[in-house]
């Protein structure tokens, strides 16, 4: 078992791609609590985004538009590691030209979060890509459902009391929470270049344990000290509270909700009905990741609160 006594004493420069979501912003906030093991953070951003709350005296923003490679070519100049992401909803060549360019500009480690639960074809493919680029040392990292694609229904829940999910009453699904993939993907970075421990595994991350739709209502239910009711709705319900839930300002709406019918797709038919022990694989037998009541509980707080 890799143990976190293999984090290099090293400094590196690293480059977090799409640092404005959640799951790379858990990164970051990971990264910037080693701040002595780093020459540069690198974050990569889309023209007109900001993350000031995650910048630190050796952060540097590059603003990379995935359609022109020379914005990529200058972030990616003298990295040693990066983490870059499979998204469901960008074109596939643009994270070719990210693997590309790493293999140019001398990148020596990538971590890739892999779409591979939502698009196995598709994820398999890149993955061969990558193997194919001779990249000196890489890690894939999937993930079959984060805790927070829940974040929309923060409002039912308090509000309504209920959490509607068209995922029916047997389907389970164990979320992991956006801190553990930090911690688990900032170890990684920040493990030895040369000699890096996770190099070419592959890890599914989960969170300790599985649910269902009523014992996540459930669980909900202790964390608000109130009756939160189960909702099985149908897709096209699921489909008509996305598109008012998610904001109209996104680009890429149409594409995100498909994302998330998706994922209760795979839900409801069982593809994603597992936990591993991956998470303690990397970060050691001593750190079981957080349960959902962990980050639920803070969501729906701070929600409260506001």
């Amino acid at each position: 078992m890799v143990k976190r006594s293999h984090i290099s004493m090293s400094k590196f420069t690293i480059f977090v791609s799409g640092s404005i979501n959640l799951p790379a912003k858990a990164v970051v906030k990971e990264l910037n609590k080693h701040g002595d093991k780093i020459t540069k953070l690198r974050l990569g951003l889309l023209p007109g985004q900001t993350t000031l709350d995650l910048v630190r005296g050796y952060t540097e923003a590059f603003y990379v538009n995935p359609s022109e490679r020379s914005t990529i070519n200058v972030a990616l100049e003298g990295v040693d590691a990066a983490f870059v992401w499979d998204s469901e909803i960008e074109e596939k060549n643009h994270l070719n030209d990210y693997i590309d360019i790493a293999m140019e500009k001398g990148v020596k480690h990538l971590v890739v979060l892999s779409a591979y639960n939502t698009n196995p074809p598709a994820a398999e493919d890149i993955e061969k890509y990558i193997i194919s680029k001779q990249i000196p040392s890489y890690t894939f990292l999937r993930v079959p459902f984060f805790a927070h694609h829940l974040n929309l229904y923060t409002d039912s829940i308090i509000k309504e009391k209920v959490l509607p999910l068209p995922i029916g009453a047997e389907g389970t699904f164990s979320p992991l929470d956006d801190r553990d993939f930090g911690e688990v993907v900032a170890t990684i970075l920040l493990a030895s270049i040369t000699e890096n421990p996770y190099n070419k595994m592959i890890y599914t991350l989960t969170g300790p344990k599985l649910y269902n739709g009523p014992q996540l209502a459930e669980k909900l239910s202790i964390i608000m000290n109130d009756q939160i009711d189960f909702r099985g709705t149908s897709q096209n319900e699921a489909e008509a509270f996305l598109i008012q839930a998610i904001s109209s300002d996104l680009p890429n709406k149409d594409q995100l909700v498909k994302h998330y019918l998706e994922f209760y797709r795979l839900i409801r038919d069982g593809e994603i009905g597992m936990t591993t022990d991956d998470v303690k694989k990397i970060l050691g037998d001593e750190k079981s990741p957080r349960d959902i009541e962990g980050y639920f509980g803070e969501i729906l707080l701070q929600t409260i609160a506001t």
